[in-house]
């Protein structure tokens, strides 16, 4: 009998702070020919809500119930904590990560904490500490980044008459520490406006270099 030798995939992350663009940034990064070579299959989160018209279980979300998402948390199979967000709650689980080990190429859009933790070695170590390592080494971690003042603009275009400036004061200042580590250890981009085609053709240089180094 033969033991089959899997490649790792490649994990590529964008993070960044709310209004930093990293979902523009991402998106557009997607549609570019050389990435789609790598056939990057996003990792899907789970939510208790009920899927909108047009969603479909297992592409945008694995719709779940509460009590299996908290079943899923008490056996351990999340790779994170339970998050509300607005009337839901959400966390990736750990099955997601895993197709990296039967050699997928995956994205990951995920918030500053859980990037942090990536990039800093952590995350890896905690899921995974066997492959630990290994993983480590198939990862790209893109840190979108912003001027504040650009940031800030961004935030009231979208929010409108919710837009709260003391929310978002505290929310930056909890990630700060986490910012800090990005900003040491991921890939910056800075997505300035008007500048959206800089900032991904940034991001698609970075990741086929990267990709082939680690290919190869």
């Amino acid at each position: 009998m033969y033991n089959l030798v899997v490649e790792i995939g490649v994990l590529i992350i964008f993070t960044g702070a709310s209004g930093a663009g990293k979902d523009s940034v991402m998106d557009e990064f997607l549609k570019n020919p050389i990435v789609q070579k790598f056939n990057l299959k996003k990792v899907v989160t789970c939510t208790d809500r009920p899927p909108r018209p047009g969603e479909t279980d297992g592409i945008q979300y694995h719709f779940v119930s509460s009590t299996r998402l908290q079943k899923m948390a008490e056996d351990n199979e999340l790779v994170e904590p339970i998050t509300k967000y607005g009337t839901s709650n959400k966390a990736t689980p750990k099955v997601e990560i895993e197709r990296l080990l039967a050699g997928e190429n995956l994205v990951w859009r995920i918030d500053p904490s859980r990037a942090a933790e990536v990039a800093s070695g952590k995350f890896f170590q905690r899921i995974f500490p066997e492959k630990a390592h290994l993983l480590q080494s198939h990862t790209i971690v893109f840190f979108v980044t912003a001027p504040k003042e650009v940031i800030a603009e961004r935030r009231k275009r979208r929010d409108l008459d919710k837009y709260d400036p003391e929310e978002y004061k505290v929310r930056d200042d909890q990630d700060q520490i986490y910012l800090n580590i990005l900003q040491e250890k991921a890939i910056l981009i800075e997505n300035i406006n008007s500048r959206l085609n800089e900032a991904v053709d940034t991001a698609v240089k970075s990741a086929v270099g990267i990709y082939d180094k680690i290919k190869n």
